[in-house]
């Protein structure tokens, strides 16, 4: 044991003080001993508190002052699962009740209110509240703050207590299974085994917290094997934690227990709703003097509700910037809160979400070193999901995991940490389930320097990556599958897996596959290519360089070029022939116009071409007999433009020039008209 306490002969001079009373049971009498403890009947009452309390944690108590206030369950909040907390405790159906939750859903409130009911039923046993940031995370602490907690509540157990420690001094020194068999599960087997008593609830809040995946479960074996072996006792564990991946692979080795989950859905958004404007109506109440009538105005509630939508901590983080005390001006702290979340220019005195994002900040640093670059590329993705349509974002983990060209072991190592801030499917249901953070809040947070520092998620740094691994599978596809297909591509990919995946089967390898050229499909928005990036990026020149673009759909050479912003001072992108190869290309081109008029395209590109206009532009793109010719041709009445490629080593067919005059007269173009225009 690693807390300094006074030797045990030292504590007993005091132990042993003439009593000023005595509290016994009728029916339980301590056994009688020999030695210098076998007066242990005579102990004063708190003897026993004297000896556990060097070894005990009281900070971590259900009614600590170290905890005031402690979080609890708005009146008309949570009913549901503190109902079937309530009916739980009643029966004997579960011995142990896990109830997990995503960070920030309101585990603790709920572990608080549950124990204030017990507590006023007298059904309250123990209570430890687990806290990284408070240290209260110390598992040599558990058992003897629930020991000292039990012996408040029922003296017979007490005088038990006391007779273990008076016959076994060493006792608190001993190792944690000991001690909680000795001073948890032999006490109340004997008190059952006399006069059974009603059940009675143990509450383990934050368990995720307690320092180390080790103790963690060292905590709840203690507790399974218990059950195991004594099945008769009174006691009832409530434990609450985030939805970690070791915590639920061992609750799922043990049978005998309940499970409830805090999800953000409906209900719980609308207990949040009935919470902020609780506390909203507390809040102008307090500072009437400060406050108009008509505050808050409909609109700004109405975006203060949609920002902390279903997460309580991110509601509670707000309302207390709102209502603080020391500003006594809600109006003016709402009006500066909303322009913090809208991003909006202007530097504030502090951040008002402070305390959402130490508990962000937390969990992202919990995450190993050796891991946490695998752990970024999937937070890239995530965060560069959000320009790709919700049809074409990955619906199976398995599929992003290949996408990301991570085998299964090291991407669940990547995100195992993440589990209190994002759905993870387990492995058999990964091929049919996404990711999903359980609140926008987190990707705010990662978005934003300021607020997340060395966590942070550059939006260029995430589009770049993702955009190196379009090019990587596109080209993977292009060239074992597409190398004939010419103007008629088969965008619906009608062909065997993709070669080199990382994690699949047999049996879900071409669905694997479908998955990941779908998003290949789709890589892009108006908004990324509308970004402004801080010049050429290097990765992808050099990447680009050696792309064969021959194969390659010519929307999806636009696509790409598009988001790698080259310009024609590159070698890799260029608007003048500069070889052989280049001629050719410019050759094949003008066949395939008629030689009408065509310019040079305009760096950096547009995702369209400007309406109104008559314009047709060329570039050239890639290295050597890799290349091809990309353009554009637009009437001033066509909307949207179309990308055409040609490449150097074969001649256009007739087909292709016959597929672009009739693109011609769907425009409407007018050779005559575009050619005036464009030279002017």
């Amino acid at each position: 044991m690693s807390l300094p306490v006074p030797s045990i002969a030292d504590r007993t001079k005091n132990w042993l003080r003439p009593p000023k009373r005595r509290l016994r049971s009728s029916s339980i009498r301590p056994v009688e001993g020999t030695g210098s403890f076998s007066n242990a009947q005579d102990f004063i009452v708190n003897g026993v508190f004297e000896l556990l309390e060097p070894y005990a944690c009281l900070d971590a108590t259900k009614d600590s002052s170290a905890r005031h206030p402690p979080p609890r369950c708005h009146p008309e909040t949570r009913l549901k699962v503190r109902e079937r907390l309530a009916k739980w405790l009643s029966n004997d159906e579960w011995k142990m009740l896990w109830v997990r939750g995503s960070a920030g859903t309101g585990k603790s409130a709920v572990a608080q209110s549950f124990g204030d009911s017990c507590g006023e039923e007298k059904k309250h046993g123990a209570s430890y509240f687990f806290s990284q940031t408070a240290g209260r995370n110390r598992l040599e602490t558990v058992v003897p703050t629930i020991v000292y907690q039990l012996a408040i509540a029922i003296p017979e157990y007490r005088y038990l207590v006391e007779h273990q420690l008076a016959n076994n001094p060493l006792l608190l020194r001993n190792s944690l299974p000991v001690q909680f068999r000795e001073l948890i599960i032999e006490p109340f087997a004997t008190l059952q085994r006399q006069n059974p008593r009603e059940p009675i609830a143990i509450i383990l809040d934050g368990l995720d917290e307690c320092e180390g995946e080790d103790d963690q479960l060292e905590l709840l074996d203690m507790i399974t094997n218990a059950l195991r072996t004594n099945p008769d006792l009174p006691l009832r564990w409530l434990i609450l934690s985030r939805p970690e991946a070791h915590l639920k692979y061992a609750f799922s080795k043990f049978t005998d227990c309940g499970r409830e989950e805090l999800i953000i859905d409906a209900a719980c958004r609308d207990d949040v709703e009935k919470y902020t404007r609780e506390r909203i109506t507390q809040i102008k109440d307090k500072f009437r003097k400060f406050t108009p009538t008509d505050w808050p105005p409909t609109n700004q509630l109405k975006e203060l509700l949609e920002t902390v939508s279903g997460l309580f901590i991110f509601a509670s983080t707000c309302l207390n910037y709102i209502g603080d005390p020391k500003e006594t001006n809600p109006q003016s702290q709402l009006n500066s809160l909303l322009a913090f979340l809208r991003r909006s220019p202007g530097v504030m005195s502090r951040n008002p979400l402070s305390a959402l994002d130490l508990l962000y900040s937390r969990i992202l640093a919990n995450i190993p070193f050796t891991v946490f670059k695998e752990t970024r590329q999937v937070l890239a993705y995530m965060s560069y999901r959000r320009y790709v349509s919700k049809r074409h974002i990955f619906n199976s983990t398995q599929a992003l995991c290949n996408f990301l060209r991570l085998k299964r072991s090291d991407f669940y190592k990547a995100v195992d940490g993440l589990h209190p801030v994002m759905s993870i499917a387990e492995p058999e249901d990964a091929a049919q389930s996404p990711l999903q953070f359980y609140h926008a809040s987190f990707q705010d947070f990662l978005l934003d320097t300021n607020r997340s520092g060395k966590f942070a998620i550059d939006e260029q740094e995430a589009i770049v990556y993702m955009t190196q691994l379009c090019i990587y599978w596109y080209e993977v596809d292009v060239t074992h599958f597409h190398t004939n297909d010419g103007w008629d591509f088969d965008e619906n990919h009608a062909h065997d897996s993709l070669p080199g995946l990382t994690w699949a089967s047999e049996d879900n390898k071409l669905p694997l596959s479908r998955s990941m050229t779908c998003f290949l499909e789709h890589p892009l928005s108006q908004d990324i290519v509308d970004m402004q990036w801080d010049g050429v990026v290097e990765d992808l020149l050099s990447q680009l360089s050696n792309v064969d673009f021959r194969c390659w759909m010519a929307a999806y050479v636009l696509g790409i070029t598009l988001l790698c912003r080259p310009d024609n001072s590159t070698s890799v992108v260029r608007t003048e022939p500069s070889s052989p190869t280049d001629y050719q290309l410019l050759e094949y081109f003008n066949l395939v116009i008629g030689n009408g008029i065509a310019q040079p395209a305009l760096f950096p590109l547009k995702y369209h071409l400007p309406d109104g206009q008559w314009n047709r532009e060329y570039f050239f793109i890639g290295h050597g007999a890799k290349s091809v010719i990309v353009w554009r041709t637009k009437s001033a009445t066509s909307y949207p433009d179309q990308a055409f490629t040609l490449r150097c080593d074969v001649e256009p067919s007739q087909v292709q020039i016959r597929k672009y005059q009739e693109y011609l007269l769907q425009i409407k173009w007018d050779e005559e008209k575009a050619k005036l225009e464009m030279e002017e």
